[in-house]
């Protein structure tokens, strides 16, 4: 089983010499933790074959137009990403200004997967296998993702507020509120626009885990297993192409 690599970057700040800058002085570095962890892998199988059709998936079929497949289970699974963003103050009463700075800074992610199969399909011991099997590759390609953009992520937001820098000040007292939300916001985009990215990486990647030769050789595990065009729908008489 794949694991995970929590990752911890420590800010280093050198401030430009002036007295006004030397008034805001960092007590130690920014801590950047970014925490990567998966639920459980949830086996859901209280629905049979036709039912399992009802299911929308973002899945791109790779049989041809005049194929006729069915789906025998799919994987599901939810990247969440939860950002934290702790800033600390100093005040200069003598300046009635202060100083800010990232304190620590927490990015989670979570992945909740949920495997459907066929009732049909898991009740057959060969095909719970075969199915199983591949729909498993698809959680690993998540825990993949998620292993990359953890270590992706931490050293973005490093190296963009390196540019910008950790602590800002002396700020006047009256603009803090505003200043603070503008770090903390910064800290967002970056995390959303990285986000955005997992997101394409992450379609392109599965979408290598289905193919037609993969289907195949699903498939060809359990020569034996047949699905009768009852199992699917008892009012249509057609034959059936197969599918994971």
């Amino acid at each position: 089983m794949l694991g995970f690599d929590p990752l911890t970057i420590s800010s280093v700040l050198v401030l430009a010499s002036s007295s006004a800058k030397d008034l805001c002085q960092m007590p130690k570095p920014t801590e950047i933790n970014v925490l990567p962890a998966t639920q459980k892998v949830q086996f859901v199988t209280n629905q049979n074959l036709a039912e399992l059709q009802q299911h929308q998936t973002d899945t791109i079929n790779p049989y041809g137009y005049n194929s006729d497949s069915f789906t025998q289970g799919f994987a599901k699974g939810k990247i969440s990403i939860r950002t934290e963003v702790n800033l600390n103050h100093k005040v200069l009463p003598r300046y009635n200004a202060a100083c800010l700075w990232y304190e620590k800074i927490e990015v989670k992610f979570d992945i909740d997967p949920d495997v459907h199969i066929a009732k049909e399909v898991y009740d057959d011991r060969c095909m719970r296998k075969a199915v199983v099997g591949h729909e498993m590759k698809h959680v690993m390609v998540d825990r993949k993702i998620v292993n990359k953009y953890s270590r992706q992520i931490g050293q973005k937001i490093y190296a963009e507020l390196k540019k910008r820098g950790f602590i800002g000040g002396p700020i006047p007292l009256e603009n803090v509120k505003a200043v603070a939300e503008r770090m903390q916001r910064t800290v967002m985009q970056l995390v959303e626009l990285e986000q955005q990215r997992m997101e394409l990486d992450r379609k392109d990647l599965q979408g290598q885990v289905d193919t037609l030769e993969e289907y195949d050789r699903v498939n060809s595990l359990c020569p034996k297993w047949e699905v009768t065009p009852e199992m699917l729908d008892p009012t249509r008489n057609a034959s059936y192409g197969r599918r994971r």
